[in-house]
Protein backbone atom coordinates (compact mmCIF):
# COMPACT_ATOMS: atom_id res chain seq x y z
CA UNK A 1 0.00 0.00 0.00
CA UNK A 2 1.44 3.64 -1.06
CA UNK A 3 1.95 5.73 1.62
CA UNK A 4 -0.79 8.70 1.79
CA UNK A 5 0.66 12.28 0.60
CA UNK A 6 0.05 14.86 3.24
CA UNK A 7 0.08 18.58 2.08
CA UNK A 8 0.47 21.97 4.14
CA UNK A 9 -1.41 24.93 2.83
CA UNK A 10 -0.93 28.52 3.98
CA UNK A 11 -3.21 31.07 3.06
CA UNK A 12 -3.10 34.04 5.47
CA UNK A 13 -5.37 36.12 3.23
CA UNK A 14 -8.18 33.99 2.83
CA UNK A 15 -11.11 35.81 2.27
CA UNK A 16 -9.04 38.25 -0.63
CA UNK A 17 -8.40 34.49 -1.96
CA UNK A 18 -10.88 32.40 -1.07
CA UNK A 19 -11.81 31.29 -4.83
CA UNK A 20 -8.03 30.50 -5.10
CA UNK A 21 -7.59 28.17 -2.27
CA UNK A 22 -10.82 26.29 -3.05
CA UNK A 23 -9.90 25.82 -6.44
CA UNK A 24 -6.10 24.26 -4.92
CA UNK A 25 -7.41 22.08 -1.94
CA UNK A 26 -9.96 20.79 -4.51
CA UNK A 27 -6.90 19.60 -6.80
CA UNK A 28 -5.18 18.25 -3.98
CA UNK A 29 -7.20 16.04 -2.25
CA UNK A 30 -6.67 13.83 -5.51
CA UNK A 31 -3.34 13.35 -4.61
CA UNK A 32 -3.55 13.25 -0.70
CA UNK A 33 -4.58 14.86 2.30
CA UNK A 34 -4.51 18.94 2.94
CA UNK A 35 -4.16 20.54 6.36
CA UNK A 36 -5.19 24.02 5.94
CA UNK A 37 -3.25 26.79 8.00
CA UNK A 38 -3.85 31.04 8.20
CA UNK A 39 -0.68 31.98 10.12
CA UNK A 40 2.60 31.11 10.08
CA UNK A 41 2.86 30.31 13.98
CA UNK A 42 0.34 27.76 13.25
CA UNK A 43 2.37 26.52 9.78
CA UNK A 44 5.26 25.91 12.13
CA UNK A 45 3.90 24.18 14.47
CA UNK A 46 2.27 21.66 12.29
CA UNK A 47 5.24 21.25 10.66
CA UNK A 48 7.23 20.46 13.70
CA UNK A 49 4.97 17.70 14.29
CA UNK A 50 4.44 16.22 11.12
CA UNK A 51 6.71 15.72 8.25
CA UNK A 52 4.59 16.68 4.93
CA UNK A 53 4.89 15.68 1.12
CA UNK A 54 5.28 19.51 0.52
CA UNK A 55 3.94 22.65 1.82
CA UNK A 56 1.70 25.27 -0.18
CA UNK A 57 2.56 29.06 -0.03
CA UNK A 58 0.79 31.97 -1.70
CA UNK A 59 2.73 33.91 -3.51
CA UNK A 60 1.28 36.92 -1.94
CA UNK A 61 2.17 36.46 1.74
CA UNK A 62 5.61 34.86 0.35
CA UNK A 63 8.24 38.18 1.21
CA UNK A 64 10.61 39.34 3.01
CA UNK A 65 9.46 39.39 6.47
CA UNK A 66 8.81 35.97 6.46
CA UNK A 67 11.92 34.19 5.80
CA UNK A 68 13.14 33.79 9.37
CA UNK A 69 9.96 31.28 9.17
CA UNK A 70 11.53 29.67 5.99
CA UNK A 71 14.83 29.69 7.88
CA UNK A 72 13.44 27.62 10.61
CA UNK A 73 11.90 25.20 8.45
CA UNK A 74 14.84 24.70 7.12
CA UNK A 75 16.28 23.52 10.21
CA UNK A 76 13.36 21.22 10.92
CA UNK A 77 13.68 19.70 7.50
CA UNK A 78 16.34 20.88 4.77
CA UNK A 79 14.72 19.34 2.51
CA UNK A 80 10.82 20.56 2.60
CA UNK A 81 9.33 21.09 -0.93
CA UNK A 82 8.04 24.38 -0.56
CA UNK A 83 5.87 25.07 -3.77
CA UNK A 84 4.47 28.63 -4.21
CA UNK A 85 1.01 28.94 -5.64
CA UNK A 86 0.07 32.27 -7.78
CA UNK A 87 -2.90 33.72 -9.28
CA UNK A 88 -1.64 36.69 -10.28
CA UNK A 89 0.14 38.21 -13.43
CA UNK A 90 3.26 38.33 -11.54
CA UNK A 91 5.66 37.88 -8.61
CA UNK A 92 7.88 40.10 -6.90
CA UNK A 93 11.28 39.81 -6.27
CA UNK A 94 11.64 38.71 -3.31
CA UNK A 95 10.76 34.95 -4.65
CA UNK A 96 13.53 35.44 -7.20
CA UNK A 97 16.23 35.57 -4.11
CA UNK A 98 14.30 32.77 -2.65
CA UNK A 99 15.02 30.03 -5.59
CA UNK A 100 16.76 27.79 -3.94
CA UNK A 101 14.47 27.37 -1.18
CA UNK A 102 11.49 26.64 -3.68
CA UNK A 103 10.31 23.42 -4.95
CA UNK A 104 8.17 24.93 -8.18
CA UNK A 105 5.44 27.17 -8.60
CA UNK A 106 1.91 26.51 -9.45
CA UNK A 107 -0.20 28.49 -11.78
CA UNK A 108 -3.25 29.04 -10.74
CA UNK A 109 -4.58 29.64 -14.43
CA UNK A 110 -3.48 26.23 -15.50
CA UNK A 111 -4.02 24.22 -11.96
CA UNK A 112 -4.31 20.94 -13.37
CA UNK A 113 -1.48 20.88 -15.46
CA UNK A 114 0.40 22.43 -13.20
CA UNK A 115 -0.20 20.20 -10.35
CA UNK A 116 0.48 17.22 -12.07
CA UNK A 117 3.53 17.55 -13.46
CA UNK A 118 4.90 19.33 -9.89
CA UNK A 119 2.97 16.22 -8.00
CA UNK A 120 5.23 13.48 -10.78
CA UNK A 121 8.67 15.35 -9.31
CA UNK A 122 7.43 15.48 -6.09
CA UNK A 123 7.38 11.67 -5.96
CA UNK A 124 10.60 11.22 -7.58
CA UNK A 125 12.44 13.83 -5.56
CA UNK A 126 10.99 11.69 -2.44
CA UNK A 127 12.13 8.48 -3.87
CA UNK A 128 15.41 10.69 -4.63
CA UNK A 129 16.15 11.78 -1.17
CA UNK A 130 15.11 8.84 0.66
CA UNK A 131 17.74 6.77 -1.47
CA UNK A 132 20.35 8.79 -0.45
CA UNK A 133 22.85 7.82 1.91
CA UNK A 134 25.84 9.59 1.71
CA UNK A 135 26.37 12.65 3.82
CA UNK A 136 27.98 13.76 0.88
CA UNK A 137 25.44 13.57 -1.44
CA UNK A 138 22.74 14.80 1.02
CA UNK A 139 24.86 18.42 1.33
CA UNK A 140 24.14 18.72 -2.28
CA UNK A 141 20.12 18.31 -2.39
CA UNK A 142 18.18 21.56 -2.90
CA UNK A 143 14.84 21.60 -3.21
CA UNK A 144 15.76 23.40 -6.45
CA UNK A 145 18.20 21.20 -7.56
CA UNK A 146 21.41 19.14 -6.91
CA UNK A 147 25.07 20.65 -6.28
CA UNK A 148 25.38 23.79 -8.79
CA UNK A 149 22.12 21.99 -10.72
CA UNK A 150 18.93 23.76 -10.89
CA UNK A 151 15.72 21.69 -11.49
CA UNK A 152 14.17 19.15 -10.16
CA UNK A 153 12.29 17.74 -13.93
CA UNK A 154 11.98 14.14 -13.84
CA UNK A 155 15.01 14.21 -16.71
CA UNK A 156 17.64 15.68 -14.20
CA UNK A 157 16.43 13.76 -11.42
CA UNK A 158 17.72 10.73 -13.12
CA UNK A 159 20.27 12.50 -14.08
CA UNK A 160 21.39 13.58 -10.19
CA UNK A 161 20.82 9.60 -9.45
CA UNK A 162 23.03 8.64 -12.07
CA UNK A 163 25.79 11.11 -10.54
CA UNK A 164 25.66 9.45 -7.06
CA UNK A 165 25.66 6.03 -8.23
CA UNK A 166 28.89 6.35 -10.78
CA UNK A 167 30.72 9.31 -8.57
CA UNK A 168 31.70 6.36 -6.32
CA UNK A 169 33.32 4.81 -8.53
CA UNK A 170 36.44 5.31 -10.57
CA UNK A 171 35.17 4.32 -13.71
CA UNK A 172 36.09 6.22 -16.64
CA UNK A 173 32.33 7.96 -17.55
CA UNK A 174 31.59 9.74 -21.15
CA UNK A 175 29.74 12.93 -20.77
CA UNK A 176 27.16 13.34 -23.66
CA UNK A 177 24.91 16.39 -24.37
CA UNK A 178 23.98 19.78 -26.45
CA UNK A 179 26.39 22.81 -26.23
CA UNK A 180 24.98 24.62 -22.90
CA UNK A 181 23.56 21.86 -21.33
CA UNK A 182 25.72 21.77 -18.37
CA UNK A 183 28.47 19.02 -19.30
CA UNK A 184 31.20 20.36 -17.40
CA UNK A 185 28.95 21.05 -14.25
CA UNK A 186 28.16 17.17 -14.08
CA UNK A 187 32.06 16.57 -14.13
CA UNK A 188 32.72 18.99 -11.32
CA UNK A 189 29.46 17.87 -9.27
CA UNK A 190 31.01 14.04 -9.88
CA UNK A 191 34.07 14.95 -8.38
CA UNK A 192 32.70 16.70 -5.27
CA UNK A 193 30.81 13.38 -4.51
CA UNK A 194 33.83 11.20 -4.88
CA UNK A 195 36.73 10.20 -2.50
CA UNK A 196 38.97 12.51 -4.63
CA UNK A 197 37.16 15.88 -3.76
CA UNK A 198 39.87 16.98 -1.49
CA UNK A 199 42.24 17.05 -4.68
CA UNK A 200 42.41 19.11 -7.82
CA UNK A 201 39.64 19.21 -10.42
CA UNK A 202 41.00 20.18 -13.94
CA UNK A 203 39.42 21.06 -16.76
CA UNK A 204 40.25 21.47 -20.56
CA UNK A 205 38.36 22.49 -23.23
CA UNK A 206 39.92 20.34 -26.48
CA UNK A 207 38.19 22.57 -29.19
CA UNK A 208 39.67 25.80 -27.75
CA UNK A 209 43.26 25.23 -28.25
CA UNK A 210 44.87 25.16 -31.58
CA UNK A 211 46.13 21.88 -32.42
CA UNK A 212 49.86 22.01 -32.12
CA UNK A 213 49.35 23.74 -28.73
CA UNK A 214 46.84 20.46 -26.84
CA UNK A 215 49.75 18.64 -26.67
CA UNK A 216 52.22 20.32 -24.42
CA UNK A 217 48.78 21.27 -22.48
CA UNK A 218 47.83 18.32 -21.80
CA UNK A 219 51.29 16.21 -21.39
CA UNK A 220 53.61 19.26 -20.45
CA UNK A 221 57.08 20.12 -21.61
CA UNK A 222 60.64 20.19 -20.84
CA UNK A 223 63.02 23.40 -21.00
CA UNK A 224 64.13 23.60 -24.16
CA UNK A 225 61.57 20.99 -25.57
CA UNK A 226 60.79 23.86 -28.14
CA UNK A 227 61.46 27.78 -28.88
CA UNK A 228 59.60 29.00 -26.11
CA UNK A 229 60.19 26.99 -23.59
CA UNK A 230 61.92 28.31 -21.22
CA UNK A 231 61.56 26.49 -18.17
CA UNK A 232 59.77 22.68 -17.25
CA UNK A 233 55.67 23.46 -17.30
CA UNK A 234 53.23 20.88 -16.08
CA UNK A 235 50.51 19.36 -17.76
CA UNK A 236 46.87 19.10 -17.16
CA UNK A 237 47.34 15.06 -16.37
CA UNK A 238 49.92 16.03 -13.94
CA UNK A 239 48.27 18.79 -12.46
CA UNK A 240 45.18 16.56 -11.73
CA UNK A 241 47.27 13.98 -9.88
CA UNK A 242 45.25 12.21 -7.38
CA UNK A 243 42.13 14.36 -8.41
CA UNK A 244 39.56 14.16 -11.68
CA UNK A 245 40.79 15.52 -15.02
CA UNK A 246 37.65 16.53 -17.54
CA UNK A 247 38.24 16.88 -21.23
CA UNK A 248 35.60 18.28 -22.36
CA UNK A 249 34.87 18.35 -26.27
CA UNK A 250 37.05 14.60 -26.93
CA UNK A 251 35.21 14.27 -30.39
CA UNK A 252 37.61 17.34 -31.37
CA UNK A 253 41.06 15.93 -30.60
CA UNK A 254 42.97 15.70 -32.83
CA UNK A 255 43.81 11.76 -33.84
CA UNK A 256 47.83 11.71 -33.15
CA UNK A 257 46.85 12.90 -29.87
CA UNK A 258 43.65 10.15 -29.31
CA UNK A 259 46.77 7.82 -29.45
CA UNK A 260 48.83 9.31 -27.07
CA UNK A 261 45.49 9.51 -24.95
CA UNK A 262 45.08 5.55 -25.42
CA UNK A 263 48.61 4.67 -24.03
CA UNK A 264 48.15 6.62 -21.09
CA UNK A 265 45.02 4.81 -20.36
CA UNK A 266 46.33 2.01 -20.56
CA UNK A 267 49.81 2.44 -18.38
CA UNK A 268 48.59 5.11 -16.13
CA UNK A 269 52.09 7.27 -17.47
CA UNK A 270 52.65 10.38 -19.74
CA UNK A 271 55.52 11.94 -21.33
CA UNK A 272 56.04 15.10 -21.28
CA UNK A 273 57.39 17.08 -24.64
CA UNK A 274 61.40 16.82 -24.60
CA UNK A 275 61.73 14.46 -21.74
CA UNK A 276 63.29 10.81 -22.39
CA UNK A 277 61.21 9.31 -18.98
CA UNK A 278 58.02 8.81 -17.91
CA UNK A 279 55.59 10.15 -15.42
CA UNK A 280 53.03 8.23 -13.34
CA UNK A 281 49.68 9.71 -13.13
CA UNK A 282 47.06 8.68 -11.23
CA UNK A 283 43.76 10.44 -12.52
CA UNK A 284 39.55 9.57 -12.49
CA UNK A 285 39.16 10.29 -16.14
CA UNK A 286 35.88 11.92 -17.56
CA UNK A 287 35.09 13.04 -21.03
CA UNK A 288 32.56 15.28 -22.77
CA UNK A 289 31.40 15.92 -26.20
CA UNK A 290 28.04 17.30 -28.01
CA UNK A 291 29.36 14.92 -31.18
CA UNK A 292 27.92 11.63 -32.44
CA UNK A 293 31.21 9.66 -31.79
CA UNK A 294 29.63 6.41 -33.11
CA UNK A 295 29.23 8.44 -36.48
CA UNK A 296 33.01 10.29 -36.32
CA UNK A 297 34.12 6.92 -36.10
CA UNK A 298 32.61 5.66 -39.23
CA UNK A 299 34.24 8.77 -40.44
CA UNK A 300 37.40 8.11 -39.73
CA UNK A 301 38.27 11.16 -37.75
CA UNK A 302 37.44 8.98 -33.95
CA UNK A 303 39.01 5.92 -32.62
CA UNK A 304 37.16 3.03 -32.33
CA UNK A 305 39.39 1.57 -29.20
CA UNK A 306 39.64 4.84 -27.94
CA UNK A 307 35.92 5.30 -27.77
CA UNK A 308 35.44 2.01 -26.09
CA UNK A 309 38.01 3.24 -23.47
CA UNK A 310 36.08 6.41 -22.85
CA UNK A 311 32.53 5.10 -22.96
CA UNK A 312 32.32 2.95 -19.86
CA UNK A 313 29.96 4.73 -17.98
CA UNK A 314 27.72 6.73 -20.48
CA UNK A 315 25.95 9.40 -18.95
CA UNK A 316 23.53 11.28 -21.53
CA UNK A 317 22.24 15.20 -20.14
CA UNK A 318 18.79 16.27 -21.50
CA UNK A 319 18.48 19.16 -23.15
CA UNK A 320 16.40 22.33 -22.68
CA UNK A 321 13.66 21.72 -24.22
CA UNK A 322 13.42 18.26 -22.62
CA UNK A 323 12.91 19.67 -18.93
CA UNK A 324 10.06 22.43 -19.28
CA UNK A 325 9.16 22.21 -16.17
CA UNK A 326 12.53 23.32 -14.78
CA UNK A 327 12.32 26.34 -16.52
CA UNK A 328 10.22 28.52 -14.49
CA UNK A 329 13.30 28.02 -11.62
CA UNK A 330 15.84 28.60 -13.92
CA UNK A 331 14.72 31.88 -14.55
CA UNK A 332 14.15 32.58 -11.16
CA UNK A 333 18.10 31.54 -11.00
CA UNK A 334 19.44 33.84 -13.10
CA UNK A 335 17.61 36.59 -12.33
CA UNK A 336 18.68 36.24 -8.76
CA UNK A 337 22.02 36.85 -9.87
CA UNK A 338 21.19 39.67 -12.09
CA UNK A 339 19.07 41.66 -9.61
CA UNK A 340 21.52 41.65 -6.70
CA UNK A 341 23.03 44.47 -7.71
CA UNK A 342 21.96 47.55 -5.52
CA UNK A 343 21.48 49.87 -9.03
CA UNK A 344 18.44 47.50 -10.29
CA UNK A 345 14.86 49.12 -10.74
CA UNK A 346 12.96 45.65 -11.11
CA UNK A 347 10.52 44.62 -8.81
CA UNK A 348 8.86 42.17 -10.24
CA UNK A 349 8.40 40.20 -13.22
CA UNK A 350 5.29 39.04 -15.14
CA UNK A 351 4.33 35.26 -15.79
CA UNK A 352 4.08 36.40 -19.70
CA UNK A 353 8.41 36.60 -19.84
CA UNK A 354 8.47 32.71 -18.78
CA UNK A 355 5.56 31.46 -20.95
CA UNK A 356 7.53 33.81 -24.27
CA UNK A 357 10.58 31.81 -23.03
CA UNK A 358 8.91 28.06 -23.28
CA UNK A 359 7.66 28.47 -26.41
CA UNK A 360 11.50 29.32 -27.59
CA UNK A 361 13.42 27.23 -29.86
CA UNK A 362 17.27 27.74 -27.61
CA UNK A 363 19.33 25.82 -29.29
CA UNK A 364 22.23 26.86 -26.45
CA UNK A 365 20.16 25.58 -23.68
CA UNK A 366 20.90 26.87 -20.28
CA UNK A 367 23.44 29.40 -21.43
CA UNK A 368 21.51 30.70 -24.31
CA UNK A 369 18.62 31.07 -21.33
CA UNK A 370 21.05 32.69 -19.39
CA UNK A 371 22.36 35.15 -22.23
CA UNK A 372 18.70 36.37 -23.15
CA UNK A 373 17.81 36.83 -19.57
CA UNK A 374 21.27 39.26 -19.44
CA UNK A 375 20.19 41.22 -22.58
CA UNK A 376 16.46 41.27 -21.24
CA UNK A 377 17.51 42.82 -17.85
CA UNK A 378 20.13 45.10 -19.48
CA UNK A 379 17.10 46.27 -21.78
CA UNK A 380 14.49 46.78 -19.83
CA UNK A 381 13.35 50.16 -18.23
CA UNK A 382 11.00 50.35 -14.83
CA UNK A 383 10.10 47.83 -12.29
CA UNK A 384 8.68 45.28 -14.27
CA UNK A 385 10.45 42.53 -16.08
CA UNK A 386 8.51 41.72 -18.89
CA UNK A 387 7.94 39.82 -22.27
CA UNK A 388 8.42 43.48 -23.99
CA UNK A 389 11.99 43.51 -22.46
CA UNK A 390 13.11 39.91 -23.99
CA UNK A 391 16.10 40.79 -26.35
CA UNK A 392 17.02 37.62 -28.81
CA UNK A 393 18.51 36.49 -31.61
CA UNK A 394 16.55 35.56 -35.29
CA UNK A 395 17.21 31.78 -34.39
CA UNK A 396 15.12 32.09 -31.34
CA UNK A 397 12.24 34.01 -31.84
CA UNK A 398 9.39 31.82 -30.41
CA UNK A 399 7.65 29.39 -31.84
CA UNK A 400 3.74 28.23 -31.05
CA UNK A 401 3.70 25.19 -33.17
CA UNK A 402 7.66 24.61 -33.94
CA UNK A 403 6.67 20.80 -33.86
CA UNK A 404 3.64 21.19 -36.92
CA UNK A 405 5.67 24.54 -39.01
CA UNK A 406 8.84 21.99 -39.43
CA UNK A 407 6.21 19.40 -40.98
CA UNK A 408 4.73 21.89 -43.21
CA UNK A 409 8.15 23.63 -44.62
CA UNK A 410 9.65 20.21 -44.97
CA UNK A 411 7.43 19.43 -48.03
CA UNK A 412 10.18 16.36 -49.25
CA UNK A 413 9.02 12.32 -48.87
CA UNK A 414 10.45 11.43 -45.60
CA UNK A 415 9.81 7.26 -44.32
CA UNK A 416 7.95 6.80 -41.90
CA UNK A 417 9.85 5.80 -39.26
CA UNK A 418 11.07 9.46 -39.40
CA UNK A 419 7.62 10.91 -39.44
CA UNK A 420 7.32 8.61 -36.15
CA UNK A 421 10.28 9.05 -34.63
CA UNK A 422 9.51 12.98 -35.40
CA UNK A 423 5.97 12.85 -33.94
CA UNK A 424 6.62 10.91 -30.61
CA UNK A 425 10.06 13.05 -29.94
CA UNK A 426 7.69 16.61 -30.14
CA UNK A 427 4.93 15.01 -28.46
CA UNK A 428 7.17 13.73 -25.53
CA UNK A 429 9.08 17.20 -25.42
CA UNK A 430 5.37 18.77 -25.45
CA UNK A 431 4.19 16.67 -22.61
CA UNK A 432 7.36 16.67 -20.43
CA UNK A 433 8.23 13.02 -21.08
CA UNK A 434 4.74 12.50 -19.68
CA UNK A 435 4.27 8.65 -21.01
CA UNK A 436 0.71 8.47 -19.86
CA UNK A 437 -0.18 11.71 -21.49
CA UNK A 438 1.81 10.96 -24.59
CA UNK A 439 0.04 7.59 -25.16
CA UNK A 440 -3.27 9.37 -24.53
CA UNK A 441 -2.58 11.81 -27.16
CA UNK A 442 -1.07 9.37 -30.10
CA UNK A 443 -3.60 6.94 -29.32
CA UNK A 444 -1.70 4.02 -28.61
CA UNK A 445 -0.35 2.36 -25.20
CA UNK A 446 2.17 3.11 -22.93
CA UNK A 447 3.89 -0.17 -23.30
CA UNK A 448 4.34 1.14 -27.66
CA UNK A 449 5.56 4.52 -25.88
CA UNK A 450 8.70 2.82 -24.23
CA UNK A 451 9.00 0.07 -27.10
CA UNK A 452 9.39 3.21 -29.51
CA UNK A 453 11.38 4.70 -26.83
CA UNK A 454 13.96 2.73 -27.33
CA UNK A 455 13.78 1.50 -30.53
CA UNK A 456 14.27 5.31 -31.76
CA UNK A 457 17.19 5.39 -28.87
CA UNK A 458 14.82 8.87 -27.74
CA UNK A 459 17.15 9.37 -24.41
CA UNK A 460 20.22 10.19 -26.65
CA UNK A 461 20.52 13.34 -28.34
CA UNK A 462 21.91 12.53 -31.81
CA UNK A 463 23.63 15.76 -33.50
CA UNK A 464 24.01 13.51 -36.99
CA UNK A 465 20.23 13.85 -37.79
CA UNK A 466 18.69 10.78 -37.49
CA UNK A 467 19.57 7.47 -38.48
CA UNK A 468 17.64 4.23 -39.59
CA UNK A 469 16.97 1.54 -36.99
CA UNK A 470 16.88 -1.59 -36.77
CA UNK A 471 13.68 -3.62 -37.62
CA UNK A 472 11.75 -4.51 -34.56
Amino acid sequence: MEPVREFLLLNPHRRQNQHVEKSLVQELSHYGQVTQTSDWVSLFNYASINIYSAIFISCATYGDEHQIWIKDLRRLHPHQAIILFSAQADFNVSIVRETSKIFGIVRMDSLQASLQSIMEQLDKYTEFEQGLRSKVSKSLLRPSGFGDFVGNSLPMLDVYRQLTRVAASEYTVLIRGESGSGKELVARTMHQLSERRDKPFVSINCAAIPENLLESELFGYEKGAFTGATQNKAGKFELANEGTLLLDEIGDMPMELQVKLLRVLENGKIQPLGSVKEKSVNIRLVTATHKNLPLQIEKGLFREDLHYRLNVIPLQLPPLRSRRTDLTLLVLFFLEKLLRGEDQSIQSVNWDIIDALARMDLHGNVRELENILTRSVFQSEGQLLSQSSLMQDEDTQPTETAGITRTQEARTIQPLWEIEKEALQFTLEMLNGNISQAASQLQISRTAIYRKIKKYDLNFADNAGPQEPQDA
